[in-house]
């Protein structure tokens, strides 16, 4: 057996070591804030939220840091950085000098500096996560003496949205009958897909299908692309519009079939009055106008006014109104239309 020498094995032993404590002290720091008196401190960024920032440490648990006495910063593992114009960035962070930082994504060659006071939020990007919303809500009357009537109403919404995309979709439908004849059967199903560039602009897809059998329409089948903007989106108040070109096809049981060019244009508003109560009000309004004739459009709106009954339920107040300017054989231009319904939140 060959025996190593002594001075071989010590530097064995020491490479080692240094090795075992290089190794160890780059898992141990992680990331690392350094503050104006010129503490350093290492740990795991959390979130940024306000003026602080949640740093958690092996040594101490979650610490907060007040923003403005943080020099320097570095993360290293991507997370979301949400600047002040609302520009979302996401990558890894490194320091450029005292107040700046620098966001590199996957793709190196792409960065961004921001200045330390121009940032809003960071938060630890979870591209699993999916925020899930949506109600279901219906309406019911039955009058029996003079009047034999009955009316059925149902209206969902399901709203899906990740970090970049929102997929919503709506479903509303009516029937309505007098003597047993029904008198009304309309329904229109939407899908909307919202892929975001920025927290408040975003590219706009959308899918419609309608129907209305005493407006002479079997189906109104509908697609859209364009832009939206969202102006609000906070625990309080929802607005975005959108807009684009689209096209319809419009098949009728009597009048003539026909299909054209379209430009859209789209509002969606919802505000907590009172938020403690949860009492909401909303208005939604979509407006199509025909590219080839200016006196064909079509206007559908919404307004109302949602009441909390308990824990997910809720009373809905609501008046509908429709224009179509350009209807089908014998039917009106204008529907009216008043709702009182519960519903289930989620």
């Amino acid at each position: 057996m060959q025996i190593l020498p002594v001075r071989k094995i010590d530097f064995l032993v020491v490479a080692i070591a240094m090795a075992a404590i290089i190794g160890n002290s780059t898992h141990v720091l992680g990331d690392e804030v350094f503050l104006k008196n010129g503490d350093r401190i290492s740990g795991t960024v959390i979130s940024k939220e306000g003026g602080t920032l949640v740093l958690k440490t092996a040594y101490a648990g979650k610490v907060k840091i007040n923003w403005a006495d943080i020099v320097r910063l570095s993360v290293d593992k991507p997370v979301q950085v949400l600047t002040d114009d609302r520009t979302l960035l996401e990558g890894v962070v490194s320091t450029v000098d005292d107040k700046t930082i620098k966001v590199s994504g996957a793709d190196e060659e792409k960065s961004d500096n921001v200045t330390l006071d121009k940032v809003r939020s960071i938060i630890q990007p979870d591209k699993s996560t999916l925020k899930k919303s949506g109600q279901l809500n219906l309406g019911f009357s039955r009058d029996r003496g003079n009047t034999d009537e009955d009316n059925y109403h149902v209206d969902a919404e399901a709203q899906f949205r990740w970090i970049k995309d929102r997929v919503i979709v709506l479903f509303d439908a009516d029937v309505e009958k007098t003597d047993n004849d029904k008198t009304k059967e309309e329904f229109d199903l939407i899908g909307y897909y919202d892929r975001f560039v920025s927290e408040k602009w975003f590219f706009n897809s959308g899918l419609w299908f309608e129907h209305d059998k005493f407006a002479d329409l079997d189906l109104r089948t509908t697609i859209n692309a364009g832009i939206g903007h969202q102006f609000f989106d906070d625990d309080r108040t929802f607005l975005a519009t959108q807009v684009g070109p689209g096209y319809v096809w419009e098949n009728f049981d009597e009048g003539e079939d026909q299909d054209y060019a379209v430009g859209v244009w789209s509002l969606r508003f919802t505000h907590f009055l009172l938020p403690q109560w949860k009492l909401q009000a909303f208005y939604n309004h979509r407006f199509t106008q025909s590219l080839e004739s200016s006196s064909d459009y079509i206007f559908k709106s919404k307004t109302g006014l949602r009441i909390p009954i308990f824990e997910h339920f809720q009373a809905t107040l609501q008046f509908n109104f429709d224009r179509d300017n350009a209807p089908g054989v014998d039917a009106k231009k204008n529907d009216y239309e008043y709702l009182l319904t519960v519903g289930y939140v989620w």
